[in-house]
Parts: C-alpha cells; structure tokens; sequence
C-alpha cells in the first residue's frame, strides 16, 4: 500500500503565503518532517509562537486536503525551492487605508452611542 501524500502545490502564492513558506524553510531544522512533507500541529504551533505569527495560516490549517490525520498537516511546499514558486499578482479585496462601506476608514472605531436615561 502506498502511503505517499498525494496534496499538491498550489498553482500560485500570495507574498504572505511565500514569506510563511520561507520562514518554513528558515526553520526547518526545528520541525520534524514525516512522509517527507507532514508536518504536526504542535510543532507549527510552536515554532509559529518563536515567529512573527499568530496562528496556522488557513490555507494550511482549513483546507481539508492538507490534513494528514489527527494534528497533521500536508506542507508538500516545505521541499520546494520558494523563490520557484508562481506569485499570485491578483490584489483582490479593499487596499489598505481605504474606506470601508460607511465611509470609515479601516480599522477606525465605530461612532460609540449613549445609553437610554442618561
């Protein structure tokens, strides 16, 4: 039976995706790699606290194709060279600094209201 991972690249990265692939490569003498790209949840975890992190990225961590079992994931990009890897060009969303639907701008603290009797 073959028990070889089967995820593959994605067809393009955004720069967060490859900044967190290098930092992966960076520290990859801190992480045991099984199967030659799974990768526990503990040690992301833990080498994503020494980091500049806050968490498992979601396209790691949601994406059902990359769990290899209970606490695993498939990081098949961990044995990739990262300046290989497509950019994804694409600047979807809001640019940052602009104003969202009621006109405030990002990350601007809503209009606080007074209670009633007061």
């Amino acid at each position: 039976m073959d028990t070889t991972p089967t995820v593959s690249l994605l067809p393009s990265y955004t720069p967060g995706q490859i900044a967190f692939i290098q930092f992966l490569h960076d520290h990859r003498s801190e992480l045991t790699v099984y199967d030659t790209c799974t990768v526990s949840r503990r040690e992301l975890v833990d080498l994503i606290a020494k980091g500049n992190y806050i968490a498992v990225p979601a396209w790691i961590a949601a994406a059902k194709s990359r769990r290899a079992g209970r606490g695993n994931y498939l990081i098949p990009e961990i044995n990739a060279d990262p300046s290989t890897l497509v950019v994804n060009t694409n600047h979807r969303g809001r640019k940052p600094g602009s104003r969202n639907r009621k006109g405030r701008p990002a990350g601007a603290p809503a209009p606080t209201t007074t209670g009633v009797g007061g």
